[in-house]
């Protein structure tokens, strides 16, 4: 606590007197100000602080103030003491007795709960005191430093944040939670010196550089979590395929819920998980034939029928997809899977109106959600509002770094500033450069993403590298043969190339998996099958079933 003296001129002859703004006896945990107020007939020129005898700080001029950390002394009574001294060579003193004391009997486990009540109330500075009361109780213990660095985050004050996050990595190098803290605090970092301004390709690095160091960890948890399921068995099959789902590992978790489904196609259960993870590989035909099934043996629920929507939009049935969109209304209006399926299927038919009313409200009920944000960064890319749009775009990575549909998402809005004539020159190349890391980083969320293999390709077509698109387009009509932007995206790089029968060759594929978009089209050029990709390539994101 700190010392105010107030100097206030007496009747001649009067010796100045101290006074201060605590009583013998006081408690203190954590950091306390103590205020001296001095009545002096002369100038005062300085007041000392001494605890236990020892001179601790001079102070000059008003307000007299003097901080005592708990924190930093032993628990147990001490003396401080103020003195006051004028010009007149006069002086005075107070001493007082006070008790530290950090309740550090109750043991660290004590006050780390403590911060952690006090983090879900948002009282940071609380917070970090229970933090520092358990780490003064137990030295280098993680969870004291986690509840810190959270707190510190939670402030705003990033250099704290990461420092407490760095100690925890340090000290349990194999903590989950801590090197996840560690990323996001550097995600967030990141973001914000973006946001201030500055050398536009220095913080385009240093947003790189945190970007994908985010998605490894969160990748590699996700990844840990999944493992630790097992092998899978009749009794653990649902959270085999969540915790697959959750990886990204939506082949893993359709081989095992094949065969569950074969056994028994009335489990809406598996069949919801399975035509998600069909959809999800763009696998539409499978996800068409698994929704097609189920409803011939079994019921559909509301988000079943979301699914069936989606299904019959894919395949062009418009009038199918509303018909199924109304039964997954009607049966689950409520249904977070149901919404963001509606959002999807609004982005597809391209009805802003319809998009904007389901995203905003979606963003009112959910909007800490991923996927949600996804809608919402789309929704005002098409509004041209671009600070909008990276905000939303912010807020889905931090969620959730392995979104690589959210990087897909902004690198077309990248592309789309830098051949749309919004920008030119060095700033037109920073966009390009910017969409080329997106889809890197959506690339380390899911190696096998059709959609980053097919837009890596076309942005490396577009930069006239047609050999290094060559080896994204091929592999993206490798990791999902159905996937009708893939081979579009491959007929233009073969055209670009100069090898026409190859190029026929993808065009024709396209044609057949996408009937309503492609068929019967001539060769694209890098741009045009780059529209096609942003108009119809995307894979339907909705959150996944329960």
């Amino acid at each position: 606590m700190i010392a105010h003296l107030l100097a206030l001129a007496l009747l001649p002859g009067q010796k100045p007197t101290v006074s201060i703004n605590a009583q013998d006896g006081a408690v203190i945990t954590g950091e306390k100000t103590f205020r001296a107020s001095v009545v002096s007939k002369a100038p005062v020129t300085q007041v000392e602080f001494y605890v236990d005898g020892e001179l601790r700080e001079t102070d000059t001029s008003t307000p007299y103030e003097f901080k005592v950390d708990s924190l930093a002394e032993k628990d147990g009574d001490m003396t401080l003491k103020f003195s006051a001294y004028n010009t007149e060579g006069q002086s005075a003193s107070k001493s007082l007795r006070v008790r530290i004391d950090n309740q550090l009997g109750k043991g660290a486990d004590f006050h780390v709960e403590r911060a952690r009540e006090m983090l879900t109330e948002s009282k940071w500075d609380a917070a970090i005191l229970s933090g520092r009361i358990a780490m003064k109780a137990q030295a280098n213990y993680v969870p004291a430093q986690l509840v810190i660095a959270r707190a510190y985050f939670g402030k705003g004050v990033l250099d704290s944040a990461q420092k407490f996050a760095e100690d925890a990595v340090a000290a349990d190098p194999k903590n989950a939670e801590a090197a996840e803290l560690l990323a996001a605090i550097n995600l967030h970092k990141a973001f914000s010196t973006y946001n201030r301004g500055g050398d536009r390709k220095e913080t385009l690095a240093v947003i790189s550089t945190a970007m994908k160091a985010a998605v490894e960890t969160r990748r590699s948890l996700l990844a840990a979590a999944f493992e630790r399921v097992g092998a899978p068995t009749d009794s653990n099959l649902l959270a085999y395929a969540d915790a697959a789902l959750r990886a990204g590992r939506y082949n893993s978790a359709a081989n095992v819920l094949a065969p569950a489904f074969i056994k028994d196609n009335r489990r809406s259960e598996v069949a919801n998980r399975l035509a998600y993870a069909q959809l999800r590989m763009g696998r539409i035909q499978d996800a068409a034939a698994t929704m097609a099934t189920h409803k011939k043996y079994g019921v559909l629920d509301g988000y079943g029928f979301a699914l069936q929507a989606i299904v019959e939009a894919e395949q062009g049935n418009w009038n199918g997809s509303d018909d199924a969109m109304r039964e997954a209304v009607l049966s689950d209006g409520e249904n977070l899977g149901v919404r963001t399926a509606q959002a999807y299927l609004a982005l597809k038919k391209g009805n802003r109106s319809n998009l904007q009313q389901l995203a905003n409200q979606l963003a009112k009920d959910e909007g800490q959600r991923s996927e949600v944000n996804l809608y919402l960064t789309a929704l005002y890319h098409s509004l041209n509002n671009y600070e909008a749009s990276r905000k939303h775009f912010e807020r889905g990575v931090l969620a959730e770094p392995t979104n690589y549909d959210i990087y897909i998402e902004r690198a077309n809005e990248s592309i789309a500033m830098s051949t749309g004539g919004k920008v030119s020159g060095d700033d037109a190349k920073l966009e390009m450069e910017s969409a080329k890391i997106l889809l890197e980083t959506a690339l380390i969320a899911r190696p096998e993403s059709q959609e980053a293999l097919t837009g890596m390709a076309l942005l490396l077509l577009m930069q006239n590298k047609g050999e290094d698109a060559l080896k994204y387009a091929t592999a993206a009509t490798s990791a999902s043969p159905s996937y009708a932007a893939g081979h579009y995206a491959l007929a233009a790089v073969y055209g670009a190339l100069g090898r026409t029968p190859e190029a026929t060759a993808s065009l024709n594929k396209a044609g057949q998996l996408d009937k309503a978009n492609l068929e019967g089209r001539s060769l694209p050029t890098a741009k045009i099958a780059w529209q096609h990709f942003v108009r119809h390539g995307r894979s339907a994101l909705l959150v996944p079933p329960k």
